[in-house]
């Protein structure tokens, strides 16, 4: 099945977005916000700010590596930096992601093994999920008969937003190519309004 909605229309309510328990940890944001700053500037960075509400400005200018923030925070941000700096160009923007999740695992996470396979990173997805995001979701992998990797997220009603499905993908593509300098070929396989698979096919 393609990446095509089996429901919603991938919107939020604002009470959705209150009612959300699903959390990031604050590298994701330091992350964010140190590649935003290195790749666009300064002044690129304080336009983005602009368009955000307050509560978002300050987690991005000053979050604590090991805090917990809300999801919807940035949730917010992406679709900023989605219009704004990638204008509205889905493959940028999870080029984007993929180069944003790469400076967190080389800062932060070192998890990735020198040695290890993309197949081996891939299955570890949901030990990295866990180590960035806390909440009601939880990840599961799996190979499917055509040896692809196939990544399952459940109750994480953020996979109605198209942009996380991206984020999903380049921060799963980060992973692997961390490990063995490659991307996979990878795409969103299903999707509905609180689960999603990502495919991964290897070439190992």
């Amino acid at each position: 099945m393609s990446d095509r909605p089996s429901s919603s229309s991938g919107s939020f309510s604002a009470t959705s977005l209150a009612a959300d328990l699903q959390e990031v940890k604050g590298l994701v944001f330091e992350a964010a916000r140190d590649y935003m700053i290195g790749k666009y500037g300064n002044k690129q960075w304080d336009e983005l700010m602009h368009k955000l509400p307050r509560q978002t400005i300050e987690v991005l200018e000053s979050p604590e590596i090991t805090q917990w923030y809300a999801e919807s925070e940035m949730r917010r941000f992406a679709h900023v930096v989605f219009e704004t700096i990638c204008g509205e160009d889905e493959y940028q923007f999870q080029e984007l992601t993929r180069n944003v999740a790469l400076a967190a695992i080389h800062r932060f996470l070192r998890m990735i093994p020198d040695l290890a396979s993309g197949r081996f990173v891939l299955r570890n997805i949901p030990t990295f999920f866990g180590r960035i995001r806390r909440g009601v979701a939880t990840v599961r992998v799996e190979t499917d008969e055509d040896g692809r990797v196939l990544i399952h997220y459940s109750d994480y009603r953020y996979c109605r937003d198209r942009l996380y499905r991206l984020m999903a993908l380049g921060s799963c593509e980060a992973a692997a190519y961390a490990a063995t300098d490659k991307l996979p070929a990878a795409k969103v396989e299903t999707w509905d309004r609180s689960s999603m698979t990502l495919a991964f096919t290897l070439d190992e």
